[in-house]
């Protein structure tokens, strides 16, 4: 008796064990959050495939600040940089960041920096110690006053407005 009880500790031990570590092992991974003036704009767990989502800035921006958290497996990299490149993967601007002490992982990017580069196509990419071919986190979609998001062809007194009242898009009037 007391030998079954014994086994039937230890299985239910081992049980909860591998469970505890399995769940682990899901819940883990990489992730990234970029923050625009501390409010979350973008949160994406590296797990598999994952979609580039499009971070678009203009000038009302100028003044802002992005800031980038990457957590690897739940530690923070070493030797970090944040890239901009090119549709090519040609660097277009680099950012170093020191290593993080305690939980102060933010990397962070005057937005105004950002607006001078005036190409299309570009991609945040960051890399560090763990992770030195990089991974594309965000494209970069820089907006100027031309350009606005039109839901359906009902809005064309907008496009009208941003071409200019002499020229309405035809075929909408």
């Amino acid at each position: 008796m007391l030998h079954r009880n014994f086994f039937h500790t230890i299985t239910v031990l081992a049980v909860v064990s591998l469970s505890a570590f399995t769940s682990a092992a899901r819940a883990g991974g990489d992730h990234f959050k970029v923050y625009l003036n501390n409010k979350l704009i973008i949160e994406q767990s590296i797990l598999g495939t994952f979609t580039i989502q499009q971070l678009q800035l203009d000038k009302a921006n100028v003044n802002d600040k992005l800031t980038f958290h990457y957590s690897h497996c739940g530690e923070i990299g070493k030797s970090r940089k944040i890239a901009v490149r090119d549709a090519r993967g040609k660097l277009v601007r680099e950012w170093k960041f020191a290593d993080a002490r305690g939980r102060q992982s933010g990397m962070e990017i005057p937005v105004k920096e950002l607006l001078e580069l005036k190409q299309e196509g570009l991609q945040f990419v960051y890399s560090a110690q763990q992770l030195p071919k990089g991974m594309a986190l965000a494209a970069l979609v820089m907006a100027d006053k031309r350009t606005g998001w039109l839901p359906s062809a009902s809005g064309w007194i907008v496009k009208a407005m941003l071409s200019g009242w002499d020229h309405p898009p035809v075929g909408l009037i």
